[in-house]
């Protein structure tokens, strides 16, 4: 296998790796409670960014008792509690449209106390507690609620089970099955609102951790008795569904064709022992207040009781009750002193009325909110592990950190646009993957990628051009250790008269002059892909096609040749300026088979080039003294040029360590000064 197939398998691997294990520590990160609060937090945001107000039932009312009607009632009525005979009235006017539901987001548990004069006569509480009964029956349509918030927020045990009897015989008998919420003690509406009501519901909603209200508890179950919410018991009573048409699994609460999807819970019931519960997410369809106008319209609870004093009178009434007709009506405190707000996905501040609303909503709207399975958001996240690992492994950590920016806005329009079709998909965990991937492609590219770089560096960074230190960093095998045979040219740079010259002058200043021509044609060579091979006093050695096969080495090595010595031409213009001794060249290149590579010992090697070929080079290099030439070049290596170069055939010679003449030219630098 070549060294490039077994680079790219093992970059296939480490990203494979590294996605896989990115995906699995945020799986598990995504564990821990702080992670957990953290997707809650995403998920409030894509509730808020998804929902809809527009899309709420058209049908559904709130009726709110609120600061202003406690204000005006409180001179006729009395502070808060007001006497049941109030509420009667209210009741009253919206059994004149009437109203399809009637939704009664207030507890009636204990019997009327109170006594009050109304227009000069004393009405007992007893009486106040009848009035509400007989507009109860009268509406036919009125769901009271029966309290089942946890224990520790009844007054004391004693009050709380004054009315939790066994079920009363005007409730529908619901058969669910599987683990319904189940509530120490329940306290039921007084006698008559049960007897005369259409349903009794509950009131229980539980929180998050973190404070919020996300979820909702379809049903609860007291001394056998099951109880829908009081959305859910809504919705029901709106659709005509009666009890036996409703199912319960462990995936999903069936209400004839109507389907909630069912969120199993892991909670401690009241006994001690953890339990599996089941809930359901609440589908909003706004906030308290959404696109600049309440999610449900809203009336106030004192303008409604007003109007029926109104129509009473025989006086034409400011509200019309005909504008409730066949609505599905809630009516609940939004005064903040009344404690009757919840947090939200939306924030702080909405009335429990409208949160019950928002049930009734979902269910009549065939609007929910399912979480996506373990596997799904799993496959999701190491998906999202295992692209970012590849991205950051194959294009670098500068291109993976983009990427990962774009994967993680991506990743959150995605799983925005599944919020808003009903599918509650993690964002936080595959987030994390991202993150992690990201951190670990860096990792990789400075570990693995980085030390091989560094490797190669420190072998051929000395001696070779930039473009081929390139080719090496992205292909260290092109450069083998041990040697091999390879088709090539040789360049040797030898000046004349050096001995003589250093005589002659400071030995300061010439090392001076000797350094500042080889930073001169030191980047001639690597500018025409050569590779310096070594320095032997003044003279250079450079090869062309090694360790870098190039097809046109003959062509670089002349070309450089030709460089040189113009260089040194410009160069001694400069030196007799300065009043320095100019020097010359002699250039020597031949071409053919030569034995390319490392050579030495494990602790220090050169890379060079051995062979009869470049003896050769060197011996027609010392040539030049003989001819008067600057650049002698072999007969294989003219033939091997592919460009116009100016050249003179100088006859056939035999060398030193050849038996056999050899055909020589020089290539002539025409402009060049002779020195």
């Amino acid at each position: 296998m070549c060294y490039a197939e077994r680079r790219r398998l093992n970059k296939a691997s480490s990203a494979l790796v590294l996605g896989v294990a990115s995906a699995l520590l945020a799986l598990a990160i995504g564990r821990l409670e702080f992670v957990r609060t953290v997707e809650l937090k995403t998920y409030d945001l894509r509730m808020r960014l998804t929902a809809d107000a527009a899309q709420a039932h058209p049908d559904i009312v709130l009726v709110a008792i609120d600061e202003d009607s406690l204000r005006r009632l409180e001179p006729i009525v009395g502070r808060w509690p007001w006497p049941r005979l109030v509420h009667a009235e209210l009741l009253n006017f919206l059994a004149r449209a009437p109203a399809r539901v009637i939704a009664y987001d207030v507890l009636f548990t204990e019997n009327d106390r109170r006594s009050i004069e109304l227009e000069g006569e004393m009405v007992s509480g007893a009486e106040s507690d009848a009035a509400l009964a007989e507009a109860t029956a009268r509406a036919a349509t009125v769901i009271h609620m029966a309290d089942a918030a946890p224990e520790g927020l009844h007054e004391t045990p004693t009050v709380a089970r004054e009315g939790a009897t066994a079920r009363p015989a005007a409730l529908p008998a619901f058969q669910l099955n599987g683990a319904v919420e189940a509530r120490p003690l329940v306290r039921w509406p007084i006698k008559a609102l049960v007897q005369s009501s259409r349903a009794v519901a509950h009131n229980f909603f539980v929180l998050d951790g973190d404070g919020p209200l996300r979820r909702f508890v379809p049903f609860v179950e007291v001394d056998g008795v099951q109880l829908p919410s009081l959305g859910v018991a809504a919705a029901l009573a709106a659709l005509g569904i009666s009890a036996d048409e409703v199912r319960m699994d462990a995936a999903s609460l069936r209400m004839r064709d109507r389907e909630l999807p069912i969120v199993e819970d892991g909670i401690p019931s009241y006994y001690g022992e953890r339990r599996r519960s089941r809930r359901a997410l609440l589908p909003f369809a706004g906030g308290v207040m959404a696109s600049g106008r309440p999610t449900y319209p809203q009336h106030s609870f004192y303008t409604l009781f007003y109007a029926e004093q109104q129509l009473l009178a025989g006086v034409e009434p400011t509200v019309d009750p005909s504008a409730f007709r066949d609505k599905i009506v809630f009516v609940g405190a939004t005064a903040p002193g009344l404690h009757d707000v919840f947090s939200t996905p939306f924030g702080d501040g909405m009335p429990g009325a409208q949160v019950h609303a928002a049930v009734a909503d979902g269910l009549l709207s065939g609007r929910s909110l399912r979480p996506a399975s373990w596997a799904a958001s799993a496959a999701i996240t190491a998906m999202s592990g295992v692209a970012l690992a590849a991205a950051a492994v194959y294009l670098g950590p500068w291109v993976a950190t983009a990427a990962a920016l774009v994967g993680a806005a991506g990743l959150m329009g995605a799983v925005t646009w599944l919020f808003g079709k009903g599918v509650w998909s993690a964002a936080v965990d595959p987030l994390v993957a991202i993150t992690l991937a990201t951190f670990g492609g860096v990792a990789y590219h400075y570990v693995i990628e980085g030390r091989e770089k560094r490797r190669v560096k420190r072998l051929f960074s000395r001696y070779v051009s930039p473009d081929v230190y390139a080719r090496l960093l992205h292909d260290p095998s092109v450069a083998r250790l041990g040697g091999e045979r390879r088709t090539m040219s040789v360049l040797f740079s030898d000046i004349r008269g050096f001995t003589t010259v250093s005589e002659s002058g400071r030995p300061e200043d010439i090392l001076q002059q000797l350094n500042e021509y080889f930073s001169r044609m030191v980047p001639i060579v690597f500018a025409h892909q050569g590779t310096i091979d070594k320095f032997v006093g003044d003279m250079i050695m450079a090869l062309f096609g090694a360790p870098i096969e190039d097809d046109r080495h003959a062509e670089h090595a002349v070309r450089t040749a030709v460089a040189m010595v113009r260089e040194l031409d410009a160069l001694n213009e400069a030196w007799r300026r300065d009043g320095r001794p100019p020097l010359d060249i002699g250039i020597g290149i031949n071409s053919g088979e030569m034995v390319a590579g490392n050579v030495g010992s494990e602790a220090i090697m050169s890379y060079t080039v051995i062979g009869d070929q470049v003896n050769l080079g060197a011996r027609l290099e010392s040539l030049n003294k003989q001819y008067g030439t600057r650049i002698l070049i072999s007969e294989a290596t003219r033939r091997l040029l592919d460009s116009s170069h100016e050249v003179r055939p100088l006859g056939a010679v035999t060398v030193k360590g050849k038996t056999k003449p050899v055909d020589i030219y020089e290539v002539v630098v025409p402009g060049v000064i002779e020195s």
